[in-house]
């Protein structure tokens, strides 16, 4: 009895491997893949705390902004650039203006960048400088901003406050 007990789980062992040796396997096979990335990206703004410095002779002065290459932005969005109008913008006028707190006069000024005169034409405003999708942002882009300042009328320091924003928007 012994013999056929173990005859019997022996023989019911081999066909239960047969089973799984010789079962259907399947002609195709779906396996997702995932990899998430974050969206970063870095600003490209002069070193120093001096801002943008107008040379006297020429009345001219530029700085490079931009984003460093290598930037990740999700794929349905922008990322965009843009400037305020300052702090001394005059809506009469549109026009940028220096203040120079010591005498309480005025500069115009005209902002540029990347050689195009830029203007938001309200104080309460700002104008966009540059818009690039995912694929140009991971290349990274650079651009300079310009200012040429009109003639002055007293010694002193003129100032303004600009203030650039990095934004990402949707697609259009």
């Amino acid at each position: 009895m012994k013999r056929f007990v173990s005859l019997f789980l022996a023989l019911t062992m081999l066909l239960t491997m047969g089973v799984l040796a010789f079962a259907d396997t399947p002609a195709s096979q779906n396996m997702e893949v995932e990899y998430t990335v974050d969206a970063n990206y870095v600003v490209l703004v002069p070193d120093g705390g001096n801002g943008l410095v107008v040379d006297p002779n020429t009345k001219t002065g530029e700085m490079d902004i931009g984003i460093k290459p290598g930037s990740v932005i999700p794929g349905n969005q922008s990322i965009q650039m843009s400037v305020n109008a300052g702090r001394n913008y005059d809506d009469n006028l549109k026009s940028y203006r220096l203040y120079n707190s010591a005498g309480g006069q005025l500069l115009a000024y005209t902002l540029s960048y990347k050689g195009e005169v830029k203007n938001p034409n309200s104080a309460d405003g700002k104008v966009i400088l540059e818009t690039v999708d995912a694929e140009s942002a991971n290349l990274g882009f650079e651009g300079k901003v310009g200012v040429t300042v009109g003639v002055p009328k007293a010694a002193g320091t003129y100032t303004d406050t600009l203030t650039f924003s990095f934004a990402l928007i949707p697609n259009t």
